[in-house]
């Protein structure tokens, strides 16, 4: 075929660039300052698109398990993944996440994936307490960045800090595998165990009557003696003395050990909404997907049956070891039901790589650390502590950091601050199926006092539930039969800098 005469201009000046074109030793030393300087790469999309040198070199060093949600939009769901997909496939492995036992002085033995009941090395493991704490962990520190290009927010874990943005350090740690707290009532403290010792009887301390509850369990029942059960009716407070009286490096829940549960959720399922449909399949690229499903949030006429106290015993899902998915349990029939061989209900129980709960429903779990300060139809401030090593007081801000404003009218979350770890949220107007697709509540618009923070939402909240929602009602004396905390431990201080 012929060239014309523009095509054979074309071509000449590309042998002429070819002929001329310079290797990489003939060239000129580049001028100016490594941040300034930029190089072609391929992206994952499959296009090449330029990037900082500075930043592909930091990078190259720190892979990224990252996830991007486009904020013009109101889908739950990532709209991709970015950094390495290595990175983020491996990243449960890479943290070491799953069950171990931890003594007081925080030293960790990792139990068999497969089974809770057995250390890594095979021997038999006790988990009444005699042998440690039941903890979820991850076994190495671990750096929490989030950052806004256009209409994406990027959320990305690395082993190091990412150069040039704000990384917060999460330290060597975990919280309780039941996602709930244990009372130990001899010694008032703490724990995480898995008995049926009236040591650790849960709900109040005390075995439940339910006279006159219409559709109780049978009074031999955990529901009703409240053996093997998780510890409730108690305040934030007192649950933060009773964790701290372990020794140093132990708490409540505290609000970075919360952040750590809700983040990993996000980055690994690549999902705000846990109450989606569970997906035992991978994505096209290997990858988490979907949620948990209702889990233990549509329990009918939970005050009927035994008064709002725990429903789960602290055994279920033992057999799961460090695995993800959902466990059945039944919950026994009420005594007036017709047919005693039917259960009063069924649950699938979300796991969530050893962690029972998957950080939603059942009990709400109270957060420590953390101080929500109102003023009635004017703004609601949050407040963080900046250090776990020092004592806190949940009345007063004084010596805490402000990390964010949450909104004064209540409804399902559209975006949270994660400044500070805080986890709060900064807009509502979305629904159970866009955005966080969980609730936000709050009495900020017609209360002034101080509050604290409760997560995860409980057995009776459906819908609202989920590891993202967030009440703000309550101020730090307050107890319910339906709030727990699960009890947390971190190796190093988790300072916080703002």
């Amino acid at each position: 075929m012929a060239l014309n005469e523009k095509q054979e201009a074309g071509l000449l000046e590309l042998l002429a660039a070819f002929e001329n074109g310079k290797r990489i030793a003939d060239l000129e030393p580049a001028q100016g300052e490594p941040g300034a300087m930029r190089i072609e790469v391929m992206d994952a999309s499959g296009e090449t698109r330029s990037m900082e040198l500075e930043r592909a070199v930091a990078e190259a060093g720190n892979p990224i398990a990252g996830r991007w949600w486009d904020d013009s939009l109101g889908t739950p769901v990532a709209g991709g993944w970015f950094g390495s997909l290595e990175a983020l496939r491996n990243l449960p492995a890479t943290l070491g996440l799953g069950r171990y036992l931890v003594t007081d002085d925080r030293q960790m033995r990792k139990l068999d994936p497969t089974d809770s009941t057995r250390f890594e090395d095979g021997s038999p493991a006790a988990l009444d307490g005699s042998m440690g704490q039941c903890m979820w962990c991850w076994s190495r520190p671990w750096y929490f960045t989030i950052w806004k290009e256009g209409t994406r927010t990027y959320l990305a874990i690395t082993l190091k800090p990412l150069e040039g943005r704000k990384s917060y350090r999460i330290p060597v740690g975990g919280t309780s595998w039941l996602g709930a707290g244990v009372m130990d009532r001899t010694e008032q403290k703490l724990c995480s165990v898995i008995s049926e010792d009236e040591r650790y009887r849960g709900g109040n301390g005390t075995a439940l009557t339910l006279a006159t509850n219409a559709k109780r369990p049978a009074l031999d029942t955990p529901q009703a003696t409240m053996l093997g059960m998780a510890a409730s009716s108690i305040s934030t407070t007192n649950f933060g003395t009773y964790a701290r009286k372990r020794g140093e490096g132990w708490e409540a829940n505290w609000f970075v050990a919360q952040a750590a549960v809700e983040i990993l959720l996000l980055v690994i399922m690549g999902n705000r909404n846990t109450q989606a449909a569970y997906c035992e399949e991978r994505d096209a690229d290997g990858l988490y997907q979907g949620g948990f499903g209702t889990g233990v949030t549509d329990m009918p006429d939970w005050n009927g049956y035994n008064a709002y106290y725990p429903v789960i015993p602290t055994s279920v899902g033992l057999e799961m070891g460090d695995g993800t998915g959902l466990v059945e349990y039944s919950l026994p029939a009420s005594e007036t039901a017709e047919d005693q061989a039917a259960p009063y209900k069924t649950f699938k129980v979300p796991c969530f790589f050893g962690l029972m709960h998957a950080g939603y429903g059942h009990l709400w779990r109270w957060v420590r650390g953390l101080t929500i300060s109102q003023t009635a139809g004017e703004k609601t401030e949050v407040y963080v502590a900046p250090s776990m090593a020092a004592a806190f007081n949940p009345n007063s801000v004084e010596g805490l950091l402000k990390v964010a404003e949450c909104p004064q009218k209540e409804g399902y979350i559209k975006r949270k601050s994660w400044e500070g770890l805080c986890g709060m949220p900064t807009e509502v107007g979305g629904s159970t199926t866009t955005w966080y697709s969980d609730y936000f509540w709050t009495n900020g618009a017609t209360q002034t006092g101080l509050r604290v923070r409760a997560a995860g939402g409980c057995a009776g909240y459906g819908t609202d539930a989920g590891a993202f929602a967030v009440t703000a009602y309550y101020a730090a004396a307050c107890a319910y039969a339906y709030y727990s905390s699960p009890l947390c431990f971190f190796v190093d201080d988790p300072e916080i800098a703002v």
